[in-house]
């Protein structure tokens, strides 16, 4: 689904299809709903004057809606003692679904629509106008009240369903009655994300924009909305006293076909990383990202219409305007003031980095070398390069050291057409060493950055590389999860959640979990204490990020490089790290043969 290429579909389209299916499968007979009346009691701004239902039967209720009385199908769950009631008003394609306690009749409705219009071209801090608005008629937007159902012999129950961080950092694996498995974290208090198990997107982590609501502490309402994607919705209800989940999904598939259903899951807590808001903080006294405003606000970052994609021909224009390597005060997402120290230990030394396996590479000024990159150092800054065989030319490098005697440089290929970069990780004393080769394009995009590993052997003085063993790709980081602290204005939650991907959360000013996206990703054993990580921000601002994790120091250190519509950078970053804590998720990759 990362890689999806959604049809935003039309209103028409959208329309035609939910007149076509206007009840969720899967209901289950309440009987003892039968002949049921309650007026839901809401509160809030945009709460409706009057919400009052009466239940004919199983299949049908009167739902009266600010006047205007409807006839409607609706479809029921429960989970214990909580119902799901969810069902769509006639002629129309909003619904209503509400999660009933029926122990105090507190509820929370959620009242959904479809279609929105959204920003193209504008940055997100107001410095850049959109240039015009995109319509995606196929996604859901909601709404949600908290409130009790009044029979008209009960009172207000004394407490209400609330906005919760308890849910914060937790992670699930799902195994649904169809078959359909996955695993959510929950690294935000308006994000989850989540990696499918299943042959077809198994691996990749997704991020969506997410609601966790309190019933009391057996019960949690966890919502997740596929913006950027289908655009469907899931609201769950979460039983910890028995570990299972029922719920509805509703909205369109890859096919634009309409699914609209309810289901159960049985659950298993994999893990729950360390949250750093105050210890008294419980999330109950005000919405997550209160800023945002208007009926059904919530968070949704959608980076492509930020960084809007380009052509091939359009990257490499930009990379030819203007080029900012290693350059203060240019472009940088990642802005450090925690970087590590930079190194001198190269200065004067030469020294080769002999890679394996293949027989030549194409060098930028052309023809065919073997794959052997030759270095002298001639200063703390500058270094002069060549594939063997071929023309030497100077770079402006920088070196750091993020494990004794290991040395992770980096310098651009001045010449390539694609703007390519090398990144080399070289231990001083194991005599191993990795090149990450990155450039303008990779597999499904023109502009995005690409990058390749390759291992081999430092050839230099006395050192006598080990014959076989070599840096080699890992699991030994997946289901971990750290916080980076950039600068003191920068900061932000990993979770290697998969072995081929992961996700990263910004904070908010309470120390709660915020905006969070996700991509691929590549993780290196380089040894014990040094680990090479690297991402690609793809189908967002296609920036390469690249980093040695230590975790003994707890400190990271590498660069950021990419192409935006203001030109070419490569630049530095580093952070100061915590370990949040460990969910045990690789089972699930072992017994499916992923690796």
């Amino acid at each position: 689904m990362f890689f999806t290429k959604f049809n935003p579909m039309t209103e028409a389209e959208v329309n035609k299809k939910v007149a076509a299916k206007t009840k969720a499968d899967g209901s289950q007979a309440l009987g003892a709903w039968v002949g049921l009346a309650f007026k839901a009691r809401l509160e809030g701004e945009f709460a409706p004057s009057q919400l009052e239902y009466k239940i004919h039967d199983t299949n049908k209720l009167t739902v009266i809606e600010n006047g205007a009385s409807y006839e409607a199908p609706y479809s029921a769950t429960a989970s214990g003692r909580i119902v799901i009631l969810t069902h769509l008003i006639p002629g129309t394609t909003r619904g209503w679904h509400l999660v009933i306690d029926t122990k105090t009749y507190a509820l929370t409705a959620f009242e959904t629509w479809f279609g929105i219009e959204v920003p193209v071209g504008a940055d997100m801090f107001g410095m850049r106008k959109a240039t015009h608005m995109r319509q995606i008629p196929r996604e859901i937007q909601r709404h949600y009240y908290f409130g009790w159902a009044d029979l008209g012999t009960n009172e207000k129950p004394a407490k209400l369903h609330t906005t919760t961080n308890r849910l914060e950092g937790r992670g699930l694996h799902w195994l649904y009655s169809c078959g359909f498995e996955l695993l959510t974290f929950f690294p935000s208090v308006v994000c989850s994300t989540l990696v499918e198990l299943g042959a077809a997107q198994g691996g990749i982590t997704m991020t969506n924009p997410s609601d966790y609501l309190r019933i009391d502490d057996e019960f949690y309402i966890y919502t997740r909305w596929e913006v950027e994607f289908s655009g469907k919705m899931w609201i769950e209800v979460l039983n910890f006293f028995d570990l299972k989940a029922r719920g509805v999904v509703f909205g369109f598939n890859d096919k634009d076909e309409l699914t609209y259903e309810l289901h159960s899951a049985e659950l298993e807590i994999t893990g729950d990383a360390a949250h750093l808001e105050s210890i008294t903080s419980f999330g109950d006294k005000e919405s997550p990202m209160a800023m945002l405003k208007g009926k059904g606000a919530r968070y949704a970052y959608r980076p492509m219409d930020i960084d809007v994609p380009m052509t091939k021909e359009e990257a490499l224009g930009h990379a030819a305007e203007s080029q900012r390597i290693f350059e203060t005060g240019g472009p940088n997402i990642m802005a450090s003031g925690n970087n590590l120290p930079f190194s001198e230990f190269l200065v004067g030394k030469q020294f080769k980095v002999k890679l394996d396996g293949e027989k030549h590479a194409i060098a930028p000024w052309g023809g065919t070398h073997e794959p052997v990159y030759e270095y002298d150092v001639i200063s703390k800054d500058r270094l002069k390069w060549r594939l063997r065989g071929g023309t030497w030319q100077e770079e402006k490098y920088v070196a750091f050291e993020p494990a004794k005697d290991l040395y992770f440089f980096s310098h651009m290929v001045t010449g390539d057409p694609n703007y390519a970069n090398i990144t080399q990780a070289v231990d001083f004393s194991t005599g191993l060493a990795t090149t990450v080769h990155a450039q303008i394009g990779n597999w499904h995009s023109e502009w995005e950055i690409g990058a390749y590993a390759k291992f081999g052997v430092l050839e230099y003085g006395d050192i006598v590389p080990p014959f076989a063993r070599r840096h080699h790709f890992t699991t030994d980081l997946i289901g971990k999860s750290y916080s980076w602290a950039y600068s003191d204005t920068m900061s932000s939650i990993h979770v290697y959640s998969s072995p081929e991907s992961s996700s990263w959360t910004i904070f908010q000013g309470d120390n709660s979990g915020g905006a969070t996206w996700s991509s691929p990703c590549f993780y290196i054993k380089l040894r014990d204490d040094a680990y090479l990580f690297e991402w690609v921000e793809e189908n967002c601002n296609g920036m390469q990020g690249l980093v040695v994790i230590n975790p003994n120091t707890l400190h990271d250190g590498g660069f950021f490089f990419g192409v935006g519509h203001t030109g070419l950078s490569l630049n530095i970053t580093g952070a100061f790290g915590r370990e949040l804590g460990t969910f045990n998720i690789m089972k699930y990759f072992d017994k499916k043969g992923n690796l």
